[in-house]
């Protein structure tokens, strides 16, 4: 009876060993780097409210995009957060994004991506059809130092924040000219249709 109540315990420790997740929390505000969200034109922190981020992870350490969008998971989303103003804005603070298939040890390369949801402001649902995205640039965590330390911690443990990111977010908006273009087009369409 003691040896099968034995093997049984050490074969669940097993199956919980080869099955690890991590845990972080999707937040710019209390990171270690506190990199805000801005534009790319003037350098200003967004404080759009209708600005969606996303956050994309995958196991391992990769330093390009095409290696790393062949290997990522899409994660939690958020929008940014109004009320933390400090500095200007431009932070977000999602929830929790578990990290399936981690182990202590392991490094998690990391991506966020942004784009404008209005389309008042150039924006639309999808970041594949917002005219207002960006990403940031790859970077790479690992486990926590301490049980309550800024990095990955085991899924036992509450989620902390990003120890090396995430970067600064940039969002390039389309210049107010191609509206002005597009728009003249649509009215010179509308005027030779009537025409007809």
């Amino acid at each position: 009876m003691k040896k099968t109540l034995v093997s049984a315990i050490l074969g669940l420790a097993a199956c919980a060993a080869s099955y690890g997740q991590g845990v972080v929390q999707f937040n710019n505000y209390q990171s270690t780097t506190y990199q805000q969200v801005k534009y790319q034109a003037n350098n200003a922190p967004v404080t759009s409210t209708t600005l969606e981020v996303q956050l994309f992870w995958a196991l391992g350490s990769f330093a390009d995009q095409t290696s790393f969008d062949a290997a990522k998971n899409a994660g939690v989303t958020t929008f940014i957060d109004s009320t933390k103003n400090f500095n200007g804005g431009g932070y977000y603070a999602g929830g929790n994004q578990l990290l399936a298939g981690w182990t202590a040890g392991q490094t998690v390369t990391f991506q966020v991506q942004g784009w404008e949801t209005s389309p008042a402001k150039g924006g639309a649902a999808t970041f594949a059809t917002s005219g207002a995205t960006g990403k940031t640039a790859l970077w790479q965590e690992v486990a926590a130092a301490t049980g309550s330390g800024n990095g990955i911690q085991p899924s036992s443990n509450p989620a902390t924040f990003f120890n090396a990111g995430p970067p600064t977010l940039l969002i390039a908006v389309p210049e107010p000219s191609i509206f002005a273009l597009s728009g003249l087009g649509a009215a010179a369409l509308m005027l030779f249709r009537r025409k007809k």
